[in-house]
């Protein structure tokens, strides 16, 4: 079944192209290299989607049932006149159905491309099962063939098709609610980068249903099909299946932590489901982005500081509270922005139709009022109160999840305030990209590897990284992540530069080690100096897949701006590489498929699933 991943493959550098894929065994000509755009699959004008409506566990009556639902298309496949040609069948024949636009392609620059196709259609029906109870049944969704017949005007409530979840990853206590039946689509639909990055859909292997963990027990699986193994099986380890002790519903025992949630848990779930088109992962991340939505709380950001604008009001978490600690607290926010998250409430807005999902994405944005993206040297805000140095006055996480914010508001709305923010964003990191080399900034340091974003340890955390200056691979995979969203609106070479000079200190940072035993493996330093040397490195193979995405996206870019790095694909699949790393610690237990500490999944799998489509297509 299982294929050894290949020890060595290489890259027609002198001219940027492939000759051979990540997955699979097909080899490519070396010919000039035009990769495949990061968003924006062919479009199609005529088309059809096959809906599978899926009952919620609770519902047992044939219906009828409100569904609402969210039809991603690919850029150059419909116009907002085109939509009167969608429509929905039930066996080839026509039924009633509301269709509007939910979203449409923006552009940060050029005014006169946005909104001309749209990018997620709202398509809203009424249904009845066959059976009794329901079980699942298609439809088609069909466009560009003729116009819609039976066409409904006006757009119901999409949540007067939802129910309160009541069993399974939430109780009725948690005030949960979903939909009654879930619309769930083609994983080839979803992997084409409508609603996030392109993908490459999961192996057709991997079934949706949990693996026994047994059956993976201590196997070292080299090929790539073991990411999609353990992305899928880990997903249900979030859930404490078949079991664990994954904090999700509680606040971890009162310690106003809530840690479980770091990194955007809900959008982890929704990046398994646009490679999966698995109904239960969809369920899941609706009902978790529901439940933290319902636990953003609208408050005043750092009260008594200098720093911050006491009219701006932010969305926090509310699990994330100020810690009861007095020292620790007087050097931390009242509220912590590390927890405010926009792309879990877009995308379950896009999937469901629901508009109330996002009634608090300003507040979102404003959570970041305060944070810099601007470096300075001098950037170390204090509390007023106390005088102490406040943790984190400048970080790559901070700015990542600042900009995707921004970013998300913008697809949303339109906004020239959201575009501004993300114009501002860029050009503050395109310059301290641009600083971060010999006659810039640290004019003084001998030796800087390019691509890194340096700042001082003071900066980034005093208890962790002391005075120096250092940089973050994890961190810097977060904002890769970030800008490679909006390089999807703004194709500006120089985003493009950035994210394959990034991959210089990503390369860098991920150095080999020997371990007691003999074995050698290659992972990230968890901290990283200016000159390449290891600052940090405790946790750094826990680290492993997020660099390696960002890494891939890196090669990427160097390949499309004409400056291949053979270094950066040796680093990820090369033996040892990054990714004999990543799967080196997967199938530890017999038991669960529990990861540690419980933000683990989200920081492995959001933003690092690409890394396939990144690298080569299978």
């Amino acid at each position: 079944m299982f294929q050894r991943f290949p020890s060595r493959q290489r890259s027609c550098a002198h001219r940027g192209v492939l000759t051979s894929s990540l997955i699979g065994v097909s080899v490519v000509a070396c010919t000039p290299f035009a990769p495949p755009h990061p968003f924006h699959a062919p479009g199609t004008p005529q088309g059809r989607i096959a809906v599978t409506l899926v009952p919620a566990p609770g519902v047992h009556s044939p219906g009828p049932h409100l569904v609402t639902l969210g039809i991603p298309f690919s850029r150059g496949s419909l116009t907002k006149s085109d939509l009167a040609t969608v429509r929905v069948l039930d066996e080839d024949i026509e039924i009633a159905a509301h269709v509007n636009e939910l979203a449409s392609y923006r552009s940060i620059v050029k005014t006169q491309n946005d909104g001309n196709w749209v990018r997620v259609a709202r398509i809203q029906i009424e249904h009845t099962f066959r059976d009794d109870p329901p079980k699942p049944e298609s439809i088609i969704v069909e466009w560009g063939h003729s116009q819609r017949m039976r066409d409904v005007s006006m757009l119901v409530d999409p949540r007067r098709g939802w129910h309160p979840v009541a069993e399974g990853s939430f109780a009725i206590e948690d005030l949960v609610s979903e939909p009654a039946v879930y619309a769930v689509l083609p994983k080839d639909v979803l992997s084409r980068g409508a609603l996030r990055t392109r993908y490459v859909p999961l192996d057709n292997r991997v079934t949706d249903e949990m693996d026994p963990p047994a059956s993976f027990y201590g196997r070292h699986l080299h090929e790539p099909l073991v990411y999609d193994i353990a992305q899928k099986n880990y997903f249900y380890g979030l859930l404490n299946e078949p079991q664990g002790k994954n904090p999700y519903r509680t606040n971890a025992n009162g310690e106003n932590n809530g840690e479980a949630w770091l990194f955007d848990r809900a959008s982890a779930m929704y990046v398994l489901y646009l490679r999966s088109g698995s109904a239960r992962v969809l369920r899941e991340a609706v009902r978790a982005s529901v439940f933290y939505e319902r636990l953003l709380v609208l408050e005043r950001q750092k009260r008594g500081d200098p720093s911050t604008d006491p009219r701006d009001v932010g969305a926090f978490f509310s699990w994330r509270k100020p810690r009861t600690n007095p020292h620790d607290a007087a050097k931390e926010p009242a509220w912590d922005p590390k927890y405010s998250y926009a792309e879990c409430l877009a995308l379950t807005h896009w999937l469901t139709g629901d508009d109330r999902i996002l009634d608090k994405l300003p507040f979102v944005v404003k959570a970041f009022s305060h944070v810099p993206s601007q470096f300075s040297p001098n950037h170390f805000p204090k509390r007023k109160s106390t005088g102490e140095p406040l943790r984190e006055a400048w970080t790559e996480r901070h700015v990542a999840f600042k900009l995707l914010a921004a970013a998300i508001a913008f697809e949303i709305t339109g906004r020239d305030e959201y575009r501004d923010i993300v114009m501002g964003i860029v050009e503050n990191v395109l310059w301290h990209q641009n600083q971060s080399q010999p006659g810039g900034l640290f004019a003084r340091v001998p030796d800087i590897v390019d691509g890194g974003l340096y700042h001082f340890g003071t900066q980034h955390d005093p208890d962790e990284a002391g005075e120096e200056l250092i940089a973050s691979p994890w961190m810097s995979a977060l904002l890769v992540d970030a800008m490679v969203r909006v390089y999807g609106m703004w194709e500006d070479p120089r985003i493009a530069r950035f994210l394959a000079r990034m991959g210089g200190m990503l390369e860098r940072a991920s150095k080999v080690h020997t371990r007691p035993d003999g074995m050698r493996v290659r992972y990230p330093d968890y901290l990283i100096r200016p000159n390449g040397s290891t600052h940090t490195d405790h946790d750094g193979i826990a680290h492993s897949a997020d660099v390696m995405g960002a890494l891939a996206w890196a090669d990427y870019f160097a390949r499309l701006v004409g400056e291949p790095k053979s270094a950066f694909r040796e680093a990820i699949i090369e033996s040892p590489g990054l990714y004999e790393a990543f799967t080196s610690e997967l199938f530890a237990s017999s038991t669960d498929w529990a990861l540690s500490p419980a933000r683990r999944y989200a920081w492995m799998f959001r933003t690092s699933a690409a890394y396939s489509f990144a690298l080569g297509t299978r």
